[in-house]
């Protein structure tokens, strides 16, 4: 019995009331038709997704490679039903890939034949590829190490602030991609940290931005420590006298005035480390001649390094040859 057959008989018994055991036959009917079609041998295009595996580990794929392939099947029709349903991701072995010229490589899927096979079912014959010849962009991997440059706005809290510059952790991040890309990366950029009313030490962890680099681009981390000590500081005055230096020992030179004032910030915790043999400060005399000064300039040369915001007082100091 044929599927037309069936719809005949249903028609005619559509105006009457239809008995279960018809309904019940019908059924059968349909399925054991069904069971027969299907246990047939068929013949078929089906487009399978791909991957990529085994690429040389000096070389990139550029993007938009081929997503999908397709392939003429033969296989009971029961067996590509199922198919339909389950569509595998078949797995392309670029290990033996050709070059056809510069970043130009290809490969023909016949010989993948095998692989392929495998990795269907027995139950599949495949017949022949629509794409006899995949084409790939193939870029020559590079690395390079790239400094890690910080975006930060902080503000501290009154009488607070960095004990030491901040430090960054790796300071600076390898990177690897194509050749060109790599090399038009000069520096990457952190994401902005932002903090106000800092108080404490900062300890961070902020992601590098990318928005701005080629999405081929690999990194070996994509995320960086940000440290700093943070402390409560205070202002220091000293009165210190200064050495004036280049000047002939035969000359006498007198100054006005004879000392600086000295004003610096310093961590309350370490205020009193701090002393007057902790500075030097000079003048240089030569350097005030070669410029027709009537004065010199007084330079701190030596200082602690846990001491900021240096200010000396006066900015000029005039002087008078003696003969």
């Amino acid at each position: 019995m044929n599927p037309d057959s069936i719809l005949m008989i249903a028609k005619k018994v559509s105006t009457q009331k239809i008995p279960k055991t018809f309904l019940v036959a019908l059924g059968f009917a349909l399925l054991f038709w069904t069971l027969i079609k299907l246990s047939k041998e068929y013949e078929t295009v089906v487009s399978f997704p791909v991957s990529y595996v085994n690429i040389p580990q000096d070389k990139l794929i550029e993007e938009g490679p081929l997503q999908q392939i397709e392939i003429s099947l033969k296989a009971s029709g029961f067996k590509l039903f199922l198919l339909g349903f389950n569509t595998k991701t078949l797995e392309l072995n670029l290990r033996n890939i050709k070059n056809k010229s510069g970043s130009n490589y290809y490969f023909l899927t016949s010989k993948e034949e095998p692989t392929i096979r495998k990795q269907l079912s027995d139950s599949y014959v495949i017949d022949y590829f629509l794409q006899d010849t995949i084409h790939l962009k193939i870029s020559q991997l590079t690395s390079k190490k790239v400094a890690v440059i910080g975006d930060f706005d902080l503000k501290y809290k009154l009488g607070y602030q960095l004990i030491n510059p901040l430090q960054i952790e790796p300071d600076s991040i390898v990177i690897s991609g194509p050749s060109l890309q790599v090399d038009s990366v000069k520096s990457l950029k952190l994401e902005k940290l932002s903090l106000d009313d800092i108080a404490n030490s900062i300890d961070k962890k902020i992601r590098v931005n990318t928005s701005a680099i080629p999405s081929s681009i690999k990194f070996s981390v994509k995320e960086v420590k940000v440290q700093g000590n943070v402390g409560q500081f205070t202002e220091g005055t000293m009165i210190l006298p200064f050495e004036i230096i280049n000047k002939p020992d035969a000359l006498s030179v007198n100054t006005f005035p004879k000392t600086v004032e000295i004003k610096y910030l310093v961590e309350i915790t370490r205020f009193k480390e701090v002393t007057k043999e902790s500075f030097m400060v000079v003048c240089d005399y030569q350097h005030a001649i070669a410029n027709g000064f009537r004065y010199m300039i007084p330079k701190v040369i030596v200082k602690p390094d846990f001491v900021s915001s240096l200010k000396v007082s006066p900015s000029q100091i005039d002087f008078l040859i003696q003969n």
